[in-house]
């Protein structure tokens, strides 16, 4: 008999109208009664930064602390595209603050209201909305229980993106109900365990948020950072894990590609669709080592459409998979089945989580590549190939809206599973002020001097929103003749 699926407290914590900010400790609230260090508080010279918040719940100590019974807890953050305010360029305030007030008033579960978030944030990337948090091993383990809250969120976000009349409410939900499954309900999720230790409670994490581009875009970072000295010294000259190199996990995120080399023929819809939707209920993958390895994980990942650095583990003493330290959202929306098949347009909007410092990589050493601005998949329709811009977190893009990027590294309490501090790895008013300029000159540059024209706009199996396109083609199809070759 199958295990009962168990279910977050649908019974408000706190019911409207009443506020719910009198139930966390909320970090917008933490200077009130300090000295004030600067002549502008420093609160104020961050007004972009998340609010975070942390219940007020017995069992659940504001302050650290050291004892055997440390449980492990993880790092989660859920993604998706709610409505956009405006077209696709970012969520609205309103929209933002109903699925985190939906979060907030149901964070909770069993027959003790024990919290399933010990403290979490909001924020948007783009049009984009993002809840990341920390759950214990004890919600791990009824991972459907936060699936079926977030899902909740988003629908009622979606709610508010049709009243507003937000561009695509909904978007990235393509199920037709919460079924208990977390694969393949839409929005992008990720977990990543936090190490347990008595002594040092400090652990850094950082998290990455991408909208409008696929899930390849982290092998910029995770080929360069994680693998090459030029951007991560610490390969050379730490003494740690970091110097024995790391275990690549690559994962094949194209089910029609393995569909056709199945024997699949491109012309059977059906046959295809029936594959994919097949395929997609495991997860095709590999295991490369570095340094062992190097130009194999560069080969695959010349493909950064297909193929995608989801996960990379420290290596034990045996040279086997230790810790894990970097997950990938690596989930294609395309694959995923919906009313009218496998047609969905649009691209992935992926998130990375990845441990800092230590055995890892420095926050700035994971953010270096992007100062490159590498040109990736995405855009506008998902239909062009165009340079990473990096955005502050909480920050309107426009013009182009994507492919965009915001990162921002978080000091996590592993014993009290806070999360204590936020900072903003791209920030107004540092170098990346340049970066970002030379982005925007770049993408001008790209995107007037190939115009409409390939390596501009993707290949069109690659290609988003082209129904258009491919009815064009269909009609003009027909009207070539042949002739004999001169």
């Amino acid at each position: 008999m199958a295990a009962e699926r168990l279910s977050y407290e649908h019974k408000p914590i706190v019911k409207l109208p009443k506020p719910i900010s009198n139930v966390y400790d909320q970090s917008k609230n933490e200077l009130r009664d300090l000295p004030q260090t600067t002549l502008v508080p420093d609160i104020e010279n961050k007004s972009n930064m998340p609010n975070i918040f942390s219940p007020k719940i017995e069992g659940i100590p504001a302050l650290w602390f050291q004892d055997k019974g440390i449980p492990p807890r993880f790092v989660f953050v859920e993604k998706a595209d709610d409505g956009g305010a405006g077209g696709h360029v970012e969520s609205s305030m309103k929209l933002k603050g109903t699925i985190l007030d939906y979060v907030l008033r149901h964070n909770r579960w069993g027959k003790d209201n024990r919290p399933i978030f010990t403290s979490l944030m909001a924020t948007h990337t783009g049009d984009d909305v993002a809840i990341t948090g920390i759950i214990d091993e004890k919600v791990m383990e009824h991972r459907e229980m936060v699936a079926e809250l977030m899902w909740d969120a988003f629908k009622a976000g979606e709610k508010v993106a049709v009243e507003q009349g937000l561009y695509g409410p909904g978007q990235d939900l393509k199920a037709d109900a919460f079924t208990g499954n977390v694969h393949g309900l839409g929005p992008a999720t990720i977990i990543l365990p936090l190490p347990v230790r008595e002594n040092n409670p400090s652990q850094v994490v950082v998290a990455a948020y991408a909208d409008k581009t696929e899930p390849g875009v982290y092998n910029h970072i995770t080929t360069r950072s994680y693998l090459n000295p030029e951007y991560n010294t610490g390969l050379l000259v730490a003494d740690s894990k970091m110097n024995k190199g790391y275990i690549f996990e690559i994962s094949d995120l194209d089910t029609k590609a393995q569909a056709y080399e199945e024997g699949i023929p491109t012309n059977d819809r059906k046959a295809l669709d029936e594959a994919m939707e097949r395929l997609g209920k495991t997860e095709r993958f590999i295991q490369l080592k570095f340094p062992e390895d190097l130009l194999d994980i560069y080969r695959l990942t010349m493909d950064n459409s297909r193929y995608v650095v989801s996960k990379i583990y420290a290596k034990d003493n045996d040279g086997k998979p230790g810790q894990l330290g970097v997950v990938v959202s690596a989930e294609r929306l395309h694959n995923i089945k919906t009313g009218k098949g496998f047609t969905y347009g649009g691209k992935d909007d992926p998130v990375m989580l990845s441990h800092a410092q230590g055995d890892w990589p420095a926050p700035g050493e994971i953010t270096s590549p992007i100062a490159l601005t590498p040109v990736v998949a995405g855009d506008c329709r998902g239909s062009h190939n165009l340079n990473v811009y990096p955005m502050p977190i909480n920050e309107l893009t426009s013009y182009f809206s994507g492919p965009i990027m915001s990162i921002v590294s978080m000091s996590i309490n592993i014993h009290t599973g806070r999360i204590g501090a936020v900072a903003d790895q791209f920030a107004r008013g540092t170098p990346w002020d340049k970066f970002r300029d030379d982005a925007a000159r770049k993408m001008l540059e790209f995107r007037t001097s190939q115009g409409f024209r390939q390596p501009g706009t993707l290949p069109n199996n690659e290609m988003e929103y082209h129904e258009g396109m491919k009815k064009s083609t269909a009609r003009l199809n027909k009207l070539f003749q042949r002739r004999e070759a001169e």
